[in-house]
């Protein structure tokens, strides 16, 4: 909610008298009044999706595991615990706790035929992405942004020393903003004295990194402990300025229409003319010779795509809906005309950029916050929606959340049976109408809009561990425990997938797997569909890279390698459910499995001598993903040591014990104020010290 009192008596004390004050710290050029606006940008994807094609009709043969395992090849050897074999003798599959800090060191420890899990390879591409990421921002986005935030800050003080009265008032509040900016990247820059004050304020809170505060420059509070630069980030130099300074721009926003009173028509009004001045700076400025603009749509169009970003309006949305109300170019003056700003804002809230509430069908309102433009995209989940919509005011007396209500959202039957039967939330008013609601919302989402964004097409690729699956199929692939290990898979990705910017661990020697048994028994989780929209997933992410010149020899590499090994899983699944034998380099792809992922995982390290790695690989974080205001407390998502499946699989004619990996998942609800660090997830994980597992999980998990 926005802080309007704080914002009015900010604005009627500081900005409505500046304009009758001198200006002492120079311009750095001539002054601007006119603003000249080019056009938007043409391409409004990081890079095409193209479907890779899976349509397979499975006809495994019929078969069945005897009692005491025996006939099955392996089992005598394997040494499983009385629960595991009995496990595996109902159902053909069983999961137990593992040791092993990755899931490619749990796949290098396994001496039989290996089982392939659809988890190892969503881990694999999660890893990968993470790398290129944080290689993209050190190498480019970095050094992009501080000569973007610099060149609009000198526009916007020309803009500033260009024009008069309330549009004087939105350059010198675009100043400060775009200071604080500037000196999070270590840019030094001359801060207005009349607003000086403020911008150390709001640094010093930035610094702090704690709590929510009323923020001294905008009209509303800020959780600063978002500040906090997480993994990678934490260099103490260009990238930890670099996550703050784009904290500040994408957590920032201007509300053109904050409200109905007269103070929030006043401060919307400012606000709309500071985006006007932000966006006419775009077009103006320039960076390395070419228009400011550009260099913010490299900026964009990548960490928009990296991370899950929710959009109202942004630079292309009021590039063009400017143009149409103030014409290609106009005087700064033009911005004073009350009506024209009101016409701006009415249209630009009506263009704003679709959220997911509003790309399905069906008529489920979704209560939004008000729109507001940000010069870069803040992070946003799915989950963000869903949790909101099931919990107080939309669901009387719920004020927590469950990890499952995501699953459920997403088409879930099962989640939603688990989610009644062990925890009752049916009984919970509205609950049950809400979750239809939202079904119905998901069921109609655009496609577009799922394969814009690899937060996005990783949960599409998810989705498929939540169906059930009949005739044709394996045996352990059609038992009830079967469909709580693909909830449960897909919990433990979700967790990991909201880990940011985990730490680079160094690694010594380029690792390997020990003697492998590359014998006839190996098998693919055969989910033909998943490595199908993973490798064309990996092709979007380097064709994006190689459109703009990021890619790094390293990284191109391993995209290549990450994408040729998706297709030739998405093959030996497809062979696996037509009960076709695979050949013996398909055999000898399953059986280095540990060792490829380690490849794809690990880059050399910068400056390192030979043979030294560095990896971003643990899946054990804690992270926080639904705060109750209400009574302060935090339910957090955790993904633990990975596990180890047992697969009972059929391998040309012969049952086989095949062993695999996958995510482990834990939640659990701690005071807001006392939420479970990276640091002491792993202290609590080393001591076994750890939560219980969703009862709903021993179906399958030993």
């Amino acid at each position: 909610m926005l802080r309007r009192k704080a914002f009015t008596a900010f604005l009627a004390a500081s900005f409505m008298s500046l304009s009758l004050l001198a200006y002492g710290c120079g311009g750095g050029g001539e002054r601007t009044t006119e603003v000249v606006l080019g056009k938007p940008a043409p391409q409004g994807a990081f890079a095409l999706y193209y479907p890779v094609a899976s349509s397979t009709t499975p006809r495994v043969p019929a078969y069945s595991v005897a009692p005491g395992l025996s006939g099955v090849e392996g089992a005598r050897q394997a040494g499983l615990a009385p629960e595991v074999a009995s496990a595996l003798a109902a159902q053909g599959f069983a999961a137990v706790a593992g040791s092993a800090d990755t899931l490619y060191g749990a796949y290098e420890a396994i001496t039989g035929p290996r089982f392939v899990s659809v988890d190892a390879l969503t881990y694999t591409l999660d890893r990968l992405c993470a790398h290129v990421l944080g290689d993209v921002e050190e190498r480019f986005l970095a050094a992009e942004l501080n000569g973007l935030v610099r060149a609009l800050f000198d526009t916007s003080m020309r803009m500033y020393e260009g024009c008069e009265g309330t549009v004087k008032d939105a350059a010198l509040a675009n100043l400060a903003y775009l200071a604080v900016a500037a000196r999070l990247l270590g840019a030094d820059v001359d801060v207005p004295s009349e607003l000086a004050g403020a911008v150390e304020e709001e640094l010093s809170l930035i610094a702090g990194m704690a709590g929510t505060s009323p923020s001294p420059l905008f009209a509303y509070a800020q959780d600063y402990g978002r500040y906090a630069p997480p993994g990678r980030y934490r260099d103490g130099g260009t990238l930890e300025g670099y996550f703050q300074a784009m904290t500040w721009l994408g957590c920032t926003g201007f509300y053109p229409r904050p409200g109905n009173g007269p103070a929030d028509v006043t401060a919307g009004r400012g606000m709309a003319r500071q985006v006007l001045l932000l966006v006419g700076a775009l077009h103006m400025a320039e960076v390395d010779g070419e228009r400011a603009y550009e260099a913010w749509d490299r900026i964009y169009r990548t960490t928009s795509f990296f991370t899950p970003c929710a959009v109202d309006l942004d630079a292309d949305t009021c590039t063009r809906v400017a143009r149409e109300v103030f014409g290609d170019s106009f005087p700064l003056s033009r911005l004073g005309d009350d009506a024209l700003v009101d016409g701006f804002a009415t249209r630009a809230l009506e263009e704003r950029m679709p959220r997911l509430a509003t790309l399905a069908a069906g008529g489920y309102e979704v209560a939004e916050p008000p729109a507001a433009f940000r010069l870069f995209a803040q992070p946003c989940h799915a989950e963000d929606l869903v949790f909101a919509q099931l919990v107080s005011p939309r669901v009387a007396e719920r004020f927590m959340p469950r990890g499952l209500d995501l699953p459920a959202a997403l088409g879930s039957d099962r989640a939603l049976d688990i989610l009644d039967r062990y925890y009752g939330e049916n009984a919970y008013e509205g609950y049950a109408e809400n979750m239809n609601g939202l079904r119905s919302l998901f069921r109609a989402i655009d496609p577009a809009q799922v394969n814009s964004n690899l937060y996005w097409s990783r949960l599409d690729v998810l989705r498929l561990l939540l169906e059930p699956y009949g005739e044709g199929y394996p045996a352990f692939m059609r038992a009830p425990s079967w469909e709580d290990h693909g909830l449960y898979s897909f919990l433990g990705a979700w967790a990991d997938m909201r880990r940011d910017g985990a730490p680079l661990a160094a690694v010594s020697g380029a690792g390997g797997t020990p003697a492998r048994d590359a014998a006839r028994g190996g098998y693919v989780e055969p989910v033909p569909e998943a490595y199908a929209r993973l490798a064309a997933v990996a092709d979007m992410i380097r064709r994006g890279l190689d459109g703009r010149g990021m890619a790094s020899a390293p990284a191109r590499e391993r995209l290549d390698a990450l994408y040729g090994l998706l297709l030739e899983l998405k093959t030996m699944a497809e062979k696996e459910l037509r009960g076709e034998a695979l050949s013996d380099e398909e055999y000898a792809a399953i059986a280095d499995i540990g060792g490829t992922m380690r490849y794809l995982v690990t880059f050399p390290a910068g400056g390192g001598e030979a043979g030294e790695l560095e990896a971003d690989a643990s899946p054990s974080l804690a992270t926080s993903v639904y705060t109750d205001e209400s009574f302060g407390e935090s339910l957090q998502a955790a993904a633990g040591s990975p596990l180890v499946y047992y697969v009972v699989v059929p391998v040309e004619g012969r049952l086989v014990l095949a062993t695999g990996a996958g995510y482990s998942y834990y939640e659990f609800v701690k005071p807001a104020d006392g939420t479970v660090s990276g640091e002491e997830w792993r202290e609590m994980l080393e001591a076994g010290r750890l939560p219980d597992r969703p009862a709903w999980s021993s179906s399958f998990l030993r």
